[in-house]
């Protein structure tokens, strides 16, 4: 696909990959949710004009307006509630190895930090509590690297984290209290597949 692109649609598929991975960056990442209000209401604006689907759309509507009448809150809620507290359902799954061995901190760990070793970045632990296979880091440095033209490690990386991102959307849909990460892995789903007909 990238082949029969002219430099200037590389340029603008280039920016909405950005965009994208930054948005959900700032989404799945705890600690960066109560900074991200205004720049994620900017970036919904923006996914609004050009929806993968109707799904997605229908996504894009919900959390603008939830973003809209109340800030982050009811997001943050939400977040703590799938992903952080170890009551309740069952905990939707943050990290590589969750979805490729079951448990935490296994091979996956491993693999994902041969992958960083490959690049410039490092995990800032003062700011990010979170080891290098947590997916919302993982949109982070996918975006890095996009950023920073990496195209071979951006290319290794994307086809070894994929499969988790696909767990993590039928994770979330299995619970039946997500509203606002439901409306993100309806969105997820199809910028996943996008980026899969990228390297296909």
């Amino acid at each position: 696909m990238l082949n029969n692109l002219s430099p200037q649609e590389m340029q603008d598929l280039k920016k909405a990959r950005l965009l994208f991975y930054d948005f959900f960056y700032g989404l799945f990442v705890f600690e960066l949710l109560e900074g991200r209000v205004e720049l994620a209401k900017k970036q919904l604006e923006i996914l609004q004009n050009a929806p993968f689907d109707e799904f997605s759309e229908t996504s894009i509507v919900l959390l603008r307006q939830e973003l809209g009448d109340n800030g982050i809150q009811n997001i943050k809620e939400e977040f703590s509630r799938l992903f952080a507290l170890p009551f309740g359902e069952k905990q939707v799954g943050m990290h590589l190895s969750h979805y490729y061995e079951n448990c935490i901190g296994a091979e996956s760990l491993l693999k994902m930090r041969a992958l960083l070793k490959k690049s410039d970045v490092r995990v800032e632990t003062s700011e990010f509590k979170e080891s290098e296979e947590h997916l919302g880091f993982l949109f982070g440095f996918m975006r890095h690297l996009i950023e920073s033209e990496n195209t071979e490690l951006e290319e290794e990386v994307f086809l070894f984290i994929k499969d988790a991102y696909i767990g993590l959307i039928k994770e979330i849909r299995g619970r039946k209290d997500a509203k606002y990460y439901r409306a993100l892995a309806d969105i997820l789903e199809g910028f996943i597949e996008f980026e899969s007909d990228l390297y296909a």
